[in-house]
């Protein structure tokens, strides 16, 4: 795991004091760091955990949806973020590295379960395994992912639009982090739609899952 940590000096303007800011960023690395979990469960092999798979998922097909949990340990923030600051912007970066044909929509959703990166299976999921649930109006955010034309992430790279704001506010007020599980908008497409994500066990550093905290 790396960490960029930064903090912009305060500034006075005339009579105003610019409020400074500081930055923490938590980047799975090495591929053994438990400060950052990341796994994919899978409907077609409901009982098999894929903990230690250098490739997750998010994939809407008939009895054969994917789904992806990431979660960050916030504390491994240096210095440690203080319950009394104000996120003003969080981000997952999640990178793509294979993008369906048509253009879906990934639901971010705030778990609020606890899991294991080497226990979780798509039977034991927080989220139960009733498919499109939970609704997507209870979600975090979304982001658009596939090759058409128009589509929001159309390229592989790190997603654009994960924003996670509220919810990392609410871990670092005290709410229990168990992170974020994501999932196709409509699942059981009839036709496959699979977008496909590096791992923190491919241990490739560009690739790697990383969480963007801006906070003052």
């Amino acid at each position: 795991m790396t960490l960029q940590v930064g903090a912009a000096a305060s500034l006075s303007v005339g009579s105003q004091q610019i409020t400074p800011y500081r930055s923490c960023t938590i980047t799975a690395t090495p591929s053994s760091t438990t400060a950052v979990a990341d796994v994919g469960v899978r409907e077609a092999s409901a009982g098999t955990n894929f903990g230690t798979a250098t490739t997750n998922a998010v994939s809407s097909a008939a009895a054969a949806n994917q789904r992806m949990y990431i979660r960050f340990d916030l504390t491994q923030c240096s210095p440690t973020i203080p319950s009394s600051s104000t996120i003003r912007l969080a981000t997952l970066r999640i990178y793509v590295s294979g993008l369906p044909a048509a253009c879906r929509t990934i639901d971010i959703f705030r778990s609020t379960a606890t899991w294991t990166e080497t226990g979780i299976t798509w039977t034991n999921q927080p989220f139960g395994t009733t498919l499109n649930n939970p609704a997507s109006g209870s979600r975090t955010g979304s982001v658009n992912v596939g090759t058409p034309a128009g589509c929001q992430n159309l390229a592989a790279g790190y997603v654009v639009g994960a924003t996670v704001t509220t919810d990392v506010a609410a871990f670092v007020g005290g709410t229990s982090n168990f992170g974020w599980m994501l999932r196709d908008d409509v699942e059981a497409s009839a036709t496959t739609r699979t977008t496909t994500l590096s791992a923190k066990n491919l241990g490739t550093l560009a690739q790697a899952p990383q969480l963007v905290i801006t906070y003052t």
